[in-house]
């Protein structure tokens, strides 16, 4: 006589039915579905925006260094405060590797391949553009700041550095 009621079984076989195997293989795991669902940050918007759209913030068209250099012009003037942000704002997120001369002697510097000396005559002949692409998106080791300083704070760094060949 089989002691296994339907219900048992019943169970038994959704218990299964809910398992997946790993994509690498192996083990088999319980689907956990609030886990693995498409979700989003605080103060994210879940709508993707219309197709064409442009951010409220603007929107900065994709360039080559030599284009930038050639067409971004600082709308930022050099004023004592716009100096001082750029300063605060060099010292969080450029020191680490230039230095605070902008020599490339920063701490981290010690680890890796030498950062850019800012000081060096040749950076005195860029032009802004220059300088705000590479804030932008990076070169070489030098990761992209796009998200995290806004298109004026990157203008204030500009302002700063060109302070740093003249010391």
């Amino acid at each position: 006589m089989c002691r296994y009621s339907g219900a048992g079984i019943l169970a038994c076989v959704l218990l299964l039915g809910s398992c997946t195997q790993y994509p690498s293989g192996g083990e088999y795991r319980l689907h956990r579905d609030m886990i693995d669902q498409p979700s989003f940050r605080p103060h994210d918007d879940p709508r993707l925006p219309v197709e064409g759209s442009i951010p409220a913030q603007g929107w900065e068209a994709g360039m080559s260094l030599e284009q930038a250099e050639q067409r971004l012009e600082n709308p930022a003037p050099a004023t004592p405060e716009s100096l001082k942000t750029g300063e605060k704002l060099y010292g969080i997120y450029c020191a680490p590797c230039h230095g605070a001369s902008g020599r490339g002697d920063g701490p981290v510097a010690a680890k890796m391949i030498k950062p850019a000396d800012l000081t060096d005559p040749k950076y005195a002949r860029r032009k802004d553009g220059f300088f705000y692409h590479v804030i932008r998106a990076g070169s070489g080791l030098m990761p992209p700041y796009a998200e995290s300083l806004s298109a004026g704070e990157r203008w204030h760094v500009v302002n700063y550095v060109r302070t740093l060949g003249k010391r």
